[in-house]
């Protein structure tokens, strides 16, 4: 298709549903660096009315999205089904016109495709066609003139965001087809010496997702596979860096926050992660990688 191969791509952030952004907000900036990148705001999109906040976090943005009050729409949809939670991926793109457009004549599922006057864009690939996973794609018009993510300020690292799927290597080539510049970090193995999950890392848009899938032969602890049982394919947790890695459990565990495998990953780190019931749904875990 015209012009795919010179599409230029960059992750802005992962969206989480809220009931309530206020809390949620709370929460993180009690226990993590972050640094305000936009109010909460009202928006008006294809999909309806929502509000929005989002804040930086060790080099990347994590957005906070919940309805109105007494006014239920696509985010109350979604956390009546699925609970809080992560909600999308999204990113900044040049061309969205020659994106969409290879991606449907892939057969790739794109909805929710508006314009504004500004000439700004946006569509979404369903998660019916990446692995459980909603995409959401920004056209920048003003693409150089872009302000860009502030670098990590040495206290975290947003290390990557993780999804839980049945073959690797499919989404892998997902990834590669429809998304210019995708680089493979490493090709799927297992990784830990419980041999519970087989993993592999990709650089998508300047940003590194995880793929997480059940083992060759299978085990007692088959996590993978329970959680794409009850939920199907998706988002399973964001991985980070904390200088604080101390500091930060044990205000956790003092405030009654859910702490749960504190032990040393497969590079040998020391790492725990924040139970999704005291996180809004989202499973964090945290790695004490910054020496």
């Amino acid at each position: 298709m015209p012009g795919i191969d010179d599409v230029r791509m960059r992750f802005d952030h992962v969206s989480i549903a809220v009931k309530s952004i206020d809390r949620a907000y709370d929460f993180f900036s009690k226990y993590f660096p972050i640094t305000l990148r936009s109010p909460k705001t009202m928006d008006e999109q294809v999909s309806g009315s929502f509000y929005w906040q989002d804040f930086h976090l060790g080099g990347f943005v994590v957005e906070l999205i919940e309805d109105p009050i007494g006014k239920p729409g696509f985010v109350t949809r979604f956390i009546e089904k699925h609970g809080e939670g992560m909600h999308h991926l999204s990113i900044e793109v040049d061309n969205l016109e020659a994106l969409t457009a290879n991606l449907k004549a892939g057969g790739v599922r794109v909805v929710d495709e508006q314009k504004y006057d500004a000439g700004s864009a946006t569509a979404f690939i369903s998660p019916r066609s990446a692995f459980g996973t909603l995409i959401q794609f920004w056209h920048v018009p003003n693409w150089d003139q872009a302000h860009p993510k502030p670098a990590p300020d040495g206290k975290a690292n947003f290390d990557h965001v993780s999804i839980a799927v049945k073959d690797i290597a499919a989404a892998y080539s997902f990834f590669r087809n429809y998304f210019p510049g995708t680089k493979i970090e490493h090709e799927p193995h297992v990784s830990n010496s419980e041999g519970n999950f087989a993993l592999g890392h990709i650089e998508v848009a300047g940003f590194k997702l995880e793929f997480v899938q059940s083992p060759p032969h299978k085990t007692e602890n088959d996590f993978v596979g329970k959680f794409i049982a009850r939920y199907g394919e998706g988002m399973h947790h964001i991985s980070l860096d904390l200088r604080d890695f101390d500091g930060t459990r044990e205000r956790l565990k003092r405030d009654g926050v859910r702490v749960v495998d504190e032990k040393r990953n497969w590079r040998g780190e020391r790492q725990y992660f924040i139970s999704p019931q005291s996180a809004f749904g989202v499973l964090i875990q945290v790695w004490d990688g910054l020496q």
